[in-house]
């Protein structure tokens, strides 16, 4: 998975998410859970602790979307020539039956949803994904630098914290974990790197609409539109069904 192309990877995932959006199918729903998860632990190089952290708040988000189902559906069942219409209550097991199903199907939307975003969280290198949007997504170099330079930013700013947090406690002054003083601090530093980054930028040649040379050009091969047709076509199919 890490091979094919992170801009068609990100497309194709974005257009089966619209396509879901549309479906009210547990099938569909499962089929692109099991799929994800087949591409995550046997075609990827993401580490199974790394997947279990991340769906974790994802299961717990779809078993409170469950229960809200469950409870307070609204079902309309016929009985007889008849149809009866009413709120949920589960100890009348005709209301039960169809409030379970409706909590099912919208859990496992949550989780289909959760499990794309992790197939393209764990699959695809920061840096890869910008340079392919330069390429393949026509996204000008001066805002995909700023992202590069933001997510290069990242370790430090949490660094930062970490070492205003210990300054502090080194002092003898307590700071508890929503104080605004270390996030004050660490605001100020990441400002002053921004501005070094701008400069330094600048002081190399950058320009924001001349000719640029790239070290890397990452380019669209045949595997990535296969899986941008077949995931794309499949769901489109398990959406019929």
């Amino acid at each position: 998975m890490e091979k094919i192309n992170p801009f068609i990877k990100a497309i194709t995932i974005l257009i089966c998410g619209l396509i879901m959006s549309f479906s009210y199918s547990i099938v569909l729903n499962g089929v692109v859970i099991a799929t994800c998860i087949i591409f995550i632990l046997f075609f990827s190089k993401a580490k199974v602790s790394s997947v279990f952290k991340i769906m974790v708040p994802a299961f717990l988000a779809a078993l409170s979307i469950f229960f809200t189902g469950l409870w307070f559906s609204n079902p309309t069942l016929e009985v007889g020539n008849e149809v009866v219409k009413g709120y949920v209550n589960f100890g009348n097991e005709v209301y039960s039956m169809a409030s379970v199903y409706n909590g099912i199907q919208l859990s496992t939307r949550i989780l289909a949803f959760a499990s794309l975003g992790v197939l393209f969280a764990l699959t695809t290198d920061n840096q890869e994904f910008v340079e392919s949007l330069i390429h393949q997504g026509k996204l000008p170099p001066k805002y995909a630098y700023g992202v590069l330079a933001a997510l290069h930013l990242l370790p430090k700013v949490r660094e930062e914290y970490a070492m205003t947090r210990l300054a502090y406690k080194v002092r003898g002054i307590k700071v508890n974990t929503l104080s605004p003083k270390p996030l004050f601090t660490m605001l100020v530093n990441s400002l002053h790197w921004s501005e070094n980054v701008a400069m330094a930028m600048e002081s190399k040649g950058f320009q924001e609409d001349g000719k640029r040379t790239y070290y890397n050009i990452t380019k669209v091969k045949w595997f990535d539109l296969c899986f941008f047709f077949l995931m794309i076509i499949g769901v489109i199919i398990l959406n019929f069904i």
